[in-house]
């Protein structure tokens, strides 16, 4: 190998081998927007300076037909033991990436292995890793996030629960038709991890795979149609790794009515009354026996210290189970009651909420057919955009454009392509303002029929500012990943159709310093599909501020959540007709100031009861929740939750006549 020092960028048809890379942040190798790339024998060294900066071994981004064989990754800063300090630290990261190969690859403490996403017919073969290192989203070895027809075969990850920090070891999420086969999983001290999940993933397969030291459980559905076959656990557990108790009690397989698991068993159960659970009759397709003195299969290795390999070894597939007890169904009990809020004094008034405007888009508008492409600096206003499919304005790779005035219908097809209104892939310092969207495909009620279908799409997008923006049956509203310092004012939405994980108003995924201020969405139960209605997702020092949320029909969702995210405000927030939750805490240091609940259910909606049983402020030992109050509550006794002591930081009140404040309308009246 020869050394080389720094990422290399990779060009149209390039052949990277031989190398040896050492990079201090940033990728080892960047396959940017260029395609037909082939990298092989090459080891690479990520983050030598152990800092918080996004890297991975090989970094490709819109780069179709990429073969990767022989390669070795390590993360050289992750720390001594416990989660990386970024769950951005990969070994290999694929978005858009289409035909993917990776052939025998080997990682050590990345955040995850290897990250697929949007990336259709994806070939993963040969792959290993040790010690992934998290944190949540990541700590997988193999993730698919919405890469249909792809494939993991021969597979072997080992993860210390002293040192690793695992989530799911195989994520197969909202990917139809994967194949998962020939693998060995040992370790994960997740609360909440599975070894293999199908989760919102249909008709996939998982098959000849030992998972052993689960602890939260080994195998999980939660799509339709997928099988597993020959799948065994051993040795798993049922307590405390380090990170909390396992929330399933140590489940092995969680299935659902629809699911096939065929010639499987289990040895030595950490908890022997939790074997197979789930939704609907799981009898007749669950073939599950005990058995014991048996010993996982041999796992797979790559040899890189005897030289790069060639081939991947064969693994056979032991013989059929013998038939065994039937399948126990574990009884789970009753949710157990929360604790009865705190007395507190009556809530101090409602801080004001700034007048929002009232005109906007008042422009006559030009008709335009098809996607618009920004160039670089481009104004693009005064346009009335109709697209099929795709976005209505494409902001792909170049910065500082100005939208405004802007009337888009996308989805006229009513297909399941990926579509927005606007999507900003890379581009900085992008001003959107006055802008209306019709998602004219949506089917007349309930869920989309995918969750890609949004209103305005940014992905590392800095400094984005979107103002006076309102969204129509868009899957969600405004969806911002990795793009700090975004500010959002004046945003409005009706009908948010999801599907899971899309649902949202506003949804911010690892985008800290950024803020939504005045805002208003109504979800009508008999028309919408949502999840949580403002998601702030691993992103620090968030502000939410100024709005009023009506309406959510889903039995897991929250008005507005932290989760992951630390030292954010919600200031001024009303929620109405909420099922499973109004307020949510699931970071550390987060304050809730004239928080309200008004009438929320406790009821089935139509898509399931409520799984907290319709709890209002779900928080922990460090929230803060301050002159807040509730009305006419669905569950009088479940009003405040969580872990720790909360009594000292919840100001509460239940209170009697009052109205929700009035809400933000943007009167576009465009011409």
């Amino acid at each position: 190998m020869t050394r080389h020092d720094g990422t290399i960028v990779a060009k149209e048809g390039d052949v990277i081998r031989n190398l040896d890379i050492y990079v201090d942040s940033g990728p080892g190798i960047d396959i940017d927007n260029v395609n037909n790339v082939t990298v092989e024998n090459v080891r690479i060294h990520i983050n030598g300076n152990g800092g918080t900066e996004e890297g991975a071994g090989i970094r490709i981004m819109r780069g179709n037909n990429v073969d990767i064989q022989n390669v070795e990754v390590f993360n050289e800063g992750a720390p001594e033991t416990g989660a990386e300090r970024t769950p951005d630290h990969y070994g290999i990261s694929a978005f858009e990436a289409e035909a993917l190969s990776v052939t025998n690859a080997t990682f050590h403490d990345t955040s995850t292995g290897v990250l697929v996403q949007y990336s259709p017919g994806a070939t993963l073969e040969g792959i290993e890793g040790y010690d992934m290192r998290g944190p949540f989203p990541r700590g997988q070895l193999v993730q698919f996030g919405e890469s249909p027809d792809s494939s993991l075969n021969n597979f072997y990850v080992h993860n210390d629960p002293k040192v690793a920090w695992t989530e799911d070891n195989i994520s197969v999420y909202y990917s139809d038709n994967v194949t998962v086969s020939n693998g060995v999983i040992d370790g994960n001290n997740s609360p909440s991890g599975q070894g293999v999940i199908f989760e919102g993933s249909n008709n996939g397969t998982a098959r000849n795979i030992d998972t052993i030291h689960m602890g939260n459980g080994a195998f999980a559905d939660y799509g339709q149609n997928n099988t597993f076959d020959s799948t065994r656990s051993f040795d798993n557990i049922a307590e405390d790794q380090g990170r909390g108790n396992p929330l399933s009690n140590a489940l092995l397989w969680g299935v659902n009515e629809n699911t096939v698991v065929t010639n499987s068993s289990y040895q030595n159960a950490g908890n022997p009354g939790n074997i197979v659970w789930g939704e609907g009759n799981i009898g007749a397709g669950i073939d599950v026996a005990e058995v014991n003195g048996q010993t996982p299969m041999a796992h797979y290795t790559n040899a890189f210290s005897e030289g790069f390999s060639g081939s991947v070894p064969e693994v056979d597939t032991p013989a059929p189970i013998p038939e065994g007890p039937d399948v126990v169904v574990p009884d789970i009990g009753a949710t157990p009651s929360p604790e009865e809020p705190p007395v507190v004094a009556q809530p101090s008034e409602p801080a004001p909420v700034d007048e929002p405007p009232t005109e906007g888009g008042n422009a006559p508008l030009t008709r335009h057919d098809g996607t618009i492409v920004a160039q670089e600096g481009d104004v693009i206003r005064d346009m009335d955009i109709y697209v099929d499919s795709g976005p209505g304005i494409d902001i792909d790779r170049v910065d500082n454009v100005t939208v405004e005035n802007v009337r888009i219908h996308f989805n006229g097809n009513g297909g399941t392509e990926e579509g927005a209104g606007i999507r900003v892939m890379d581009g900085d310092n992008v001003d959107i303002q006055n802008v209306e969207v019709f998602n004219e495909g949506a089917p007349e009620t309930g869920a989309e029929r995918t969750p890609d279908h949004y209103g305005i799409s940014a992905f590392e997008a800095d400094d984005l500012s979107v103002t006076n923006a309102t969204f129509h049956d868009t899957s969600t509203g405004v969806l911002i990943q990795y793009s700090p310092g975004a500010e959002l004012e004046n945003i409005e939405g009706y009908d948010m159709r999801g599907p899971f994980p899309r649902g949202q108003l506003v949804q911010m995924g690892q985008s800290p310093d950024s803020s939504l201020n005045n805002f208003y969405v109504h979800n009508d139960p008999n028309v919408a599909w949502t999840e949580d209605n403002i998601s702030v997702y691993y992103s620090d020092n968030v502000t939410v501020s100024n709005g009023v949320i009506d309406g959510n029909n889903s039995p897991s969702g929250q008005g507005v959540i932290f989760e992951g995210s630390n030292n954010g405000t919600v200031r001024n927030v009303d929620t109405i007709h909420m099922g499973n939750g109004a307020f949510a805490d699931y970071g550390q240091n987060n304050t809730f100031d004239f928080t309200r609940s008004f009438d929320n259910i406790a009821s089935d909606q139509g898509r399931g009861d409520p799984l907290s049983n319709a709890l209002l402020w779900g928080v922990n030992e460090n929230t803060v929740v301050t002159n807040s109050s509730y009305q006419n509550a669905g569950n009088p006794g479940n009003i405040v939750w969580g872990e720790g002591n909360i009594g000292a930081n919840i100001d509460v009140a239940e209170v009697n006549g009052q109205t929700p404040m009035a809400h933000l309308t943007n009167e576009f009246t465009w011409s």
